[in-house]
């Protein structure tokens, strides 16, 4: 049995899935740590698993685990940078809007997810002024 999704939804393509498919995205997308994965991504466009331990308190390989089961499911894809392996809500396809439907059901001021939003800023922060210290090496070595 394949699902439709439906066309007449504004912004949203005729795409299907098998039924299985259907279970696994929302078996994925079900569970509460899964959830807050998505909403930092949805947040912050791309994380790699480090950002996510730090923001969410949990260890690298429980962190990885969950990334694997939404990934599987078609509702955060990979981003390989060099070494480097990234993650993020698809821009497109089933994943991407089962992504999206769930976020818009999720409360926006849920107390975990107000937490990682704050903690994301933190990361999100570190982030940039270890890239200016990177920069301003760059232009004291060549400049």
């Amino acid at each position: 049995m394949n699902v439709r999704a439906p066309s007449s939804l504004p912004g949203r393509a005729e795409e299907t899935l098998s039924s299985d498919a259907l279970v696994t995205l929302l078996r994925a997308g079900g569970e509460a740590t899964r959830l807050r994965i998505l909403a930092l991504l949805a947040t912050a466009g791309e994380l790699n698993v480090k950002d996510l331990t730090q923001i969410l308190g949990q260890s690298q390989p429980r962190v990885s685990r969950h990334l694997k089961v939404l990934c599987d499911a078609g509702l955060l894809e990979r981003i390989r940078e060099g070494a480097s392996v990234f993650y993020g809500v698809p821009p497109s396809g089933p994943g991407a809007m089962a992504a999206r439907t769930i976020l818009d059901l999720a409360d926006a001021p849920d107390e975990p997810l107000s937490g990682d939003r704050e903690r994301l800023a933190a990361v999100v922060a570190t982030r940039r002024e270890a890239a200016a210290r990177k920069m301003g090496s760059f232009r004291n070595f060549y400049g």
